[in-house]
């Protein structure tokens, strides 16, 4: 059976929106039932509930759907039993349906009727000055906010490795594959390759706000663009960076039995690079009326889960620089965000 994979940009904007405003342990997610598509007749996508928990009794949730039938709007009937759905939780007070291709007014009818309030996800281009007025800003807000990071990365790298309890030298490949201390395969790592990406993202966080990096962004400001399609960075500098990566748990066949790293050290360079990849500019917006729930300009950092964000109020100048981590428990589940589902 293929699998229909969910939308988790939607899924994970959403959370990262309640995250925002709750603790991000009061934030649950769960994957619904299918629901039918009445222009195919058959039941195509699943409905996925983000709830929020306060005083142990939930007391938002908010139904995530995305029409992927030539994204036409949500119909009446799709909207009918997501309302019934939420009206099964007795104990919520604030109810709604998020998607991503809007809704058909008898869908706007039929939620008004059982008062879910409905939000459309799209691309934020109305200009700021319509649903944010306060802020007194003419253009989009991709033009009034352009924004890119700068990151710390390696390069020309090479990575050494101790395992106390190897009985003699060892190499270890990028595609050899990784256990844990019951010499199951590594729950998070798979191969080696998976976890030198994790390494070195995670030396560069640490080091990022120390020295040479810090005088180094001063002194040679990362440019904006670079010529020959390279990426715009400054200059690179040797250096070594050890981690006690024993609580890892991380293993690996070294020819004489499955050992335990304890220590990696990272040999290269160190170089100030900026991003390739361009911010999102998001808005939700409630229909029909158009009011903007939440404007937020995302930029997605290098881990996975963790975003930076300026959240807009529709409602006062203020605007919020907030630092979204999702739990691991929002990450797995948007990791799964695949169905089984039966052939056409």
């Amino acid at each position: 059976m293929p699998k229909l994979p969910l939308s988790p940009m939607l899924v994970q904007y959403l959370i990262g929106l309640c995250c925002l405003k709750w603790h991000p342990n009061a934030v649950n997610v769960t994957i619904g039932d299918m629901v039918l598509d009445p222009a195919a007749n058959k039941e195509r996508d699943v409905d996925v509930t983000v709830t929020v928990s306060e005083s142990e009794s939930v007391t938002h949730a908010f139904k995530a759907y995305e029409v992927k039938h030539e994204n036409s709007p949500l119909d009446v009937t799709a909207v009918e039993q997501l309302c019934m759905k939420l009206l099964d939780m007795p104990s919520v007070t604030h109810r709604a349906i998020v998607s991503a291709s809007g809704f058909t007014s008898s869908a706007q009818s039929k939620a008004a009727r059982h008062g879910v309030t409905l939000y459309e996800l799209r691309p934020w281009t109305r200009p700021l000055q319509e649903q944010f007025p306060a802020l007194t800003m003419e253009g989009t807000a991709e033009e009034c906010f352009p924004m890119s990071q700068v990151l710390l990365c390696w390069t020309n790298m090479q990575l050494s490795i101790v395992a106390r309890q190897a009985k003699g030298s060892f190499s270890v490949q990028s595609t050899d594959k990784l256990y844990d201390s019951a010499r199951n395969a590594h729950p998070k790592f798979e191969t080696f390759a998976d976890y030198q990406s994790e390494l070195l993202l995670r030396s560069t966080e640490v080091l990022f706000p120390l020295e040479p990096a810090t005088t180094i962004s001063r002194t040679f400001p990362v440019p904006h663009t670079a010529s020959d399609g390279t990426v715009p960075a400054g200059p690179a500098w040797p250096h070594t960076h050890s981690l006690d990566v024993h609580g890892d748990d991380v293993h690996v066949e070294t020819g004489s039995g499955i050992c335990k790293i304890d220590l990696v050290t990272i040999n290269g360079h160190l170089q100030l690079q900026r991003a390739t990849n361009k911010s999102r500019y998001y808005v939700m917006d409630q229909i029909p009326n158009g009011e903007a729930f939440a404007g937020a300009l995302i930029s997605l950092e290098e881990r996975e889960g963790h975003m930076t964000a300026l959240v807009f109020s529709p409602k006062t100048r203020d605007i919020g620089i907030h630092f979204v981590r999702l739990a691991e428990k929002h990450l797995n589940f948007i990791r799964g965000l695949t169905l089984d589902h039966p052939a056409p």
